[in-house]
């Protein structure tokens, strides 16, 4: 665990979020049986999110840019890891807001959907402050909190953003029961459903760990957690406390957001298996 704390040393900014653009409403489903099929990626519904919101949100769409570059680098690094320890899942969460944990569990997405070799299911499991949806300037009728009460299919709250080999999750509603929901027996089978396949990853968007238990909640359904921080955000006794609430989970690395270093805007560090 000394390397979460060596990615504390240099944390802190935050970013403001333009208006979604609506997509077609999906038609409702009533509910689904206790065996459901994979799920396949390559069947969900497309959407074209606009490209000058994408880059406003830091979104990458450019694949020569810098940040394009240092996201290949992390996920070559997280490829390896999960490939050797046979891991399908991965959860992103922070320390505390503001560390831009969502964004860069969206662009970490588009850069293992990119690897010919691997399909991404990205679900939005912040069930406290949802904002892929935002980032991505997409709206949807149905949220995944539908999904889990048996309300719509899997498919319905699925789209694809315009990048082959990913489909997001969305959800755009907070709950307040969201660890109770984050621990549930559907949320269960929903990770099982998502991460059946060969050559298939699952990257769930979570709270911060500090801000809530829902984290820990779900940390039992997933293979291994990534953790983000930022200069001049996190703090060192906010990383330390997640680092004591984290040891018994598989810590793939840490991502340091906003580096005053020039080598590149996102830093990868190792972490420690259980």
């Amino acid at each position: 665990m000394r390397t979460l704390a060596k990615g504390l040393a240099r944390a802190r900014q935050s970013s403001a979020f333009p208006v979604a653009v609506e997509t077609r409403n999906v038609r409702p489903f009533s509910t689904a049986s206790a065996e459901s099929p994979p799920f396949d990626v390559a069947a969900v519904q497309s959407v074209d999110p606009d490209p000058q919101l994408l880059a406003d949100n830091r979104v990458i769409v450019d694949e020569q840019s810098a940040a394009s570059a240092a996201y290949k680098m992390l996920r070559t690094r997280v490829l390896q890891r999960m490939r050797r320890n046979g891991w399908q899942s991965i959860a992103v969460t922070g320390t505390c807001p503001g560390e831009g944990k969502s964004l860069t569990a969206l662009n970490l997405s588009i850069s293992l959907a990119r690897d010919v070799g691997t399909s991404v299911v990205l679900a939005d499991l912040d069930f406290r402050k949802p904002s892929l949806h935002r980032h991505l300037g997409i709206s949807t009728r149905y949220g995944i909190g539908d999904f889990l009460r048996g309300a719509v299919a899997l498919e319905q709250v699925a789209v694809s953003p315009g990048v082959e080999r990913l489909a997001v999750l969305m959800n755009e509603r907070s709950f307040s029961s969201s660890s109770e929901m984050l621990a549930s027996p559907q949320t269960a089978s929903l990770v099982k459903r998502v991460t059946q396949g060969a050559g298939r990853v699952a990257v769930f968007d979570l709270p911060p760990v500090l801000a809530s238990d829902d984290m820990l909640a779900f940390a039992p359904l997933v293979d291994a957690v990534l953790i983000v921080v930022a200069q001049g955000t996190t703090r060192h006794a906010d990383m330390v406390a997640a680092r004591d609430l984290l040891q018994n989970v598989n810590i793939v690395g840490v991502v340091l957001n906003r580096s005053s270093e020039l080598v590149a805007p996102y830093y990868y560090y190792g972490g420690a298996t259980r």
